[in-house]
């Protein structure tokens, strides 16, 4: 498989575009996030560009909206043109008696607890019930869920319920490690490339979330790149220096969009090596893809470069 991360459109750098992450071969796409139209417009082009793929597997990390936002137009877009689609997602309400037995109150019933889930991550809710109505396949992304060749890795049951019940409890002002509970237990998928590399892809995971890391070769840093998730990662790794990261920088110029800037500049005082980073435009796994430099293994181009075929 090779691996293909969006970047911005037309030169904007502050619209707040999300994350969309392409997994693909000459017969299968996999969409990690699809946070934004323009990402769902940019896959519709290259499926038309590659007529032999008829296989889509969308995988959608967590709730919130820049991860979101562009994934029932590209569902409308492969319905309408006859894809055999898979999502895969957090299905929230196969955690619903756990997620009350954590809540530890009395005066919850179980039908309160599965309308107050399904208030809570509306997003998800609203994909899956359109998946339903297209016919699409719709899996729970419950740990060792087989993606294509890649596997779902996180976050574990025990932690994703935790996690809902702190949503319900909190309306999800209370932080987790320092992200917000939509956050915290995004959907971890792993890969293996075409490159030898294996990736672990985790949208805005919190790290204490994130297990097993000295075993990838390419880390997706969680949170479009924030500074604090990203040394924790560093500190936890063996060998921090040996790993590739990859950051989905596409959050805008808002004061509260996050952004990897800091992080960039951590980087380079601490001599790693620059981070794979969708703020510079697309990242191509392996390169010769899209008119990639050939002199440069992992290179990003602008969106309007992608003019060729997988």
């Amino acid at each position: 498989m090779r691996l293909k991360a969006l970047s911005h459109y037309n030169g904007d750098m502050d619209t707040r575009f999300g994350d969309c992450i392409l997994l693909y071969d000459s017969l299968s796409l996999v969409v990690y996030d699809c946070g934004h139209l323009e990402h769902a417009g940019e896959i519709e082009k290259v499926l038309k560009k590659n007529p032999l793929v008829s296989q889509v597997y969308i995988v959608i990390s967590h709730n919130d909206s820049d991860h979101t936002d562009g994934v029932d137009s590209l569902m409308e877009y492969l319905y309408s043109n006859g894809y055999n689609v898979t999502v895969y997602s957090s299905l929230y309400l196969k955690s619903a008696r756990k997620v009350l037995e954590l809540l530890n109150d009395e005066r919850r019933t179980l039908p309160a607890t599965k309308r107050h889930i399904l208030e809570t991550f509306d997003k998800i809710k609203g994909i899956v019930e359109k998946a339903q109505e297209y016919g699409f396949t719709i899996k729970n992304a419950t740990i060792g869920t087989k993606v294509l060749s890649g596997s779902i890795v996180g976050p574990t049951e025990d932690e994703f319920a935790a996690v809902v019940a702190q949503a319900i409890e909190d309306d999800n002002i209370t932080k987790i490690d320092g992200e917000t509970v939509m956050n915290a237990a995004s959907v971890q998928l792993k890969y293996k490339l075409d490159s030898a590399e294996t990736i672990l892809l985790c949208g805005d995971a919190s790290p204490a979330y994130l297990h097993n890391l000295d075993n990838y070769d390419l880390i997706q840093l969680p949170h479009h790149g924030k500074m604090d998730n990203a040394v924790e990662i560093f500190n936890d790794l063996k060998d921090s220096y040996s790993k590739t990261y990859l950051i989905s920088d596409n959050t805008g110029s808002g004061t509260t969009s996050g952004g990897s800037d800091k992080l960039v500049e951590f980087m380079k005082n601490e001599h790693y090596s620059p981070a794979l980073n969708t703020k510079s435009g697309v990242v191509s796994i392996p390169n010769n893809v899209y008119g990639c430099n050939s002199n440069n293994k992992m290179q990003g181009v602008k969106l309007g470069e992608m003019d060729c075929k997988f």
